[in-house]
C-alpha cells in the first residue's frame, strides 16, 4: 500500500461501521471587499489526499463491509483558469491522490445524498456522519464546515454527527519514515538558510533585510516556501516573542534571534538560533546563551515517550531557574517566568504548530520541537534555541543536528565569513 493508502486505511479503521466521513480542502478567505488572502489548504484534506487546490473534499464511505473514497475537485474551467491559473485534471488529482474515483466537484451533492439516502442502497443504512469541525474551516461563500453540519442534520435527522479531526490528529501525531524524510529536508534546507543569513549578517543590516534575504533564498534554492513568518529580533526586540515589526537596525554588540524554517512537501521546519552580531559571545550574553543552551541539551536528553509536554515543561523550568541562579541572573526566590514565558515544546509536522493532542502522553514516532529561552528585557538581551526532536521509546534523537548552536562553532562559523 502507498502511503496515502495507509493513511485513509487507518483512518477507516477507526471510523464507527455504517459511516461517511467528509474533509474539505476548504476556500480562500476574503482579506477585504474582492481581494482574498492567499490560499492554504486544510492540512487534514491534504494528509489524506496530497492536494491541496481549494474548492475540494473527499468522502469516505464504511458500510456494508465495503470502503470507498471519492475525491472531487473542479473541472477545467477556461474562462476561470484565465483569472486565477489552471486547475488540476481529473488524470492529475488521480497521480498525486491515488485515488481512481475522481469526480467533478458539481457531483459532491448528488454522491453525498447518495450515501445518506436511508434505504437499502449500496452501502447500507449510514448513521453516523464525520466531519471535521475546526472552526475556522470556510467551504464556500458565506459556509463553514459548522454551518454544513446544521444543514445535514437539518436534512438528515437520523445522523449523529461526529468530528473526524480528532482521528486525523492521532494519525498526524505520530509520523511515517516518509515524513521524517519530508521533515529532514526542511531543515537542511533551513540550514543552508541559516548560513546565507550569517554570511549576511553585521551591525547596520536591518532586520527586515535580513528576513528578505532568508525567504528569496527558499525562493532560489529548491523554491522552498517558508514554514511561517520569519521572525528576526535584534536586542531587546529579541524579548519579544513573535516580534512583528522588524524595522531596527542591528547595532555593534546585538544578539540577533532568529526564528526560521522552510517546507519541504508541506512538511515544516521550525528552528531557532540566537547569534551575536559580532561573532563572539561575551558577558551577560553568553551566560545567558549557555543557560538556554544547557537546558536545550537537558531536555532532549530526558525526552522520550511516556512523557507528556507538560512533563517537559516542568523540566525546562526548573532547570532555567537553577542555571540563571547559578549564573547570577536571577535570585533564589525569583520567579522562573518573568523571563521564561513559553512553551518548552509543541508538534511539529505540516503544520508548524501541527495537530496535537497535548495531553497525550508522547509515543514513538512524534516530532517535537524543544526551545527553551530567556528574556532579559532590562539587558535588552533574549536568546532561544530550538531544534526538532524525534521522540523513540526511550531517549530522541536531534533532527536538526547539523545546526550550529554550540558557542565555539558558531564563533568558528562567523570567524569563516571572509574565507
Amino acid at each position: 500500500m502507498s502511503e496515502l493508502d495507509i493513511r485513509r486505511e487507518n483512518l477507516f479503521n477507526m471510523m464507527k461501521d455504517n459511516s461517511v466521513a467528509v474533509i474539505f480542502s476548504g476556500v480562500s478567505k476574503v482579506m477585504s471587499e474582492d481581494a482574498l488572502f492567499p490560499f492554504a489548504v486544510n492540512n487534514s484534506f491534504f494528509y489524506l489526499t496530497n492536494i491541496s487546490q481549494e474548492h475540494s473534499a473527499l468522502l469516505m464511505i464504511k458500510g456494508l463491509g465495503t470502503r470507498k473514497c471519492y475525491l472531487f475537485v473542479d473541472e477545467y474551467n477556461e474562462l476561470k483558469e484565465k483569472w486565477t491559473g489552471r486547475r488540476l485534471t481529473f488524470d492529475e488529482a488521480e497521480q498525486l491522490s491515488g485515488l481512481q474515483n475522481v469526480y467533478s466537484s458539481d457531483n459532491f451533492e448528488n454522491m453525498l445524498e447518495l450515501a445518506l439516502t436511508n434505504s437499502n442502497n449500496q452501502y447500507g443504512s449510514i448513521t453516523n456522519l464525520y466531519l471535521d469541525l475546526s472552526p475556522e474551516i470556510k467551504i464556500g461563500d458565506a459556509q463553514s464546515t459548522i454551518s454544513f453540519r446544521e444543514d445535514m442534520e437539518a436534512k438528515y435527522p437520523q445522523l449523529s454527527t461526529l468530528d473526524v479531526k480528532p482521528l486525523i490528529t492521532s494519525l498526524r501525531m505520530v509520523k511515517s519514515q516518509f515524513e521524517i524524510e519530508q521533515l529532514k529536508d526542511a531543515i537542511t534546507a533551513t540550514n543552508l538558510g541559516i548560513n546565507k543569513l550569517v554570511l549576511s549578517l553585521r551591525p547596520g543590516i536591518m532586520e527586515y533585510e535580513l528576513a528578505d534575504i532568508f525567504e528569496y533564498f527558499g525562493r532560489t534554492h529548491s523554491r522552498s516556501a517558508l514554514a511561517f513568518p520569519t521572525i528576526v529580533a535584534a536586542g531587546k526586540n529579541a524579548t519579544c516573542l513573535h516580534y512583528p515589526t522588524q524595522n531596527c537596525a542591528v547595532r555593534a554588540g546585538d544578539m540577533v534571534l532568529f526564528d526560521l524554517g522552510y517546507k519541504s512537501n508541506g512538511y515544516c521546519a521550525d528552528i531557532s538560533r540566537t547569534f551575536p552580531v559580532d561573532g563572539k559571545f561575551t558577558g551577560k550574553g553568553k551566560q545567558i546563551y549557555e543557560a538556554v543552551l544547557n537546558c536545550n541539551k537537558a531536555v532532549i536528553e530526558y525526552a522520550h515517550a511516556g512523557l507528556t509536554i507538560a512533563d517537559l515543561q516542568e523540566f525546562a523550568k526548573e532547570f532555567l531557574k537553577n542555571e540563571c541562579v547559578r549564573f547570577g541572573l536571577l535570585d533564589v526566590d525569583d520567579d522562573i517566568q518573568k523571563v521564561y514565558y513559553h512553551n518548552v515544546s509543541h508538534h511539529l509536522g505540516l503544520d508548524t504548530h501541527d495537530a496535537s493532542n497535548r495531553e497525550k502522553h508522547l509515543e514513538e514516532g512524534n516530532v517535537i520541537t524543544v526551545e527553551p529561552g530567556l528574556y532579559f528585557a532590562d539587558l535588552g538581551i533574549g536568546v532561544r534555541i530550538e531544534d526538532d526532536v524525534l521522540i523513540h521509546e526511550k531517549n530522541s534523537e536531534v533532527l536538526s543536528i547539523g545546526i550550529p548552536k554550540e558557542i565555539e562553532d558558531i564563533e568558528r562559523l562567523f570567524r569563516t565569513k571572509g574565507n
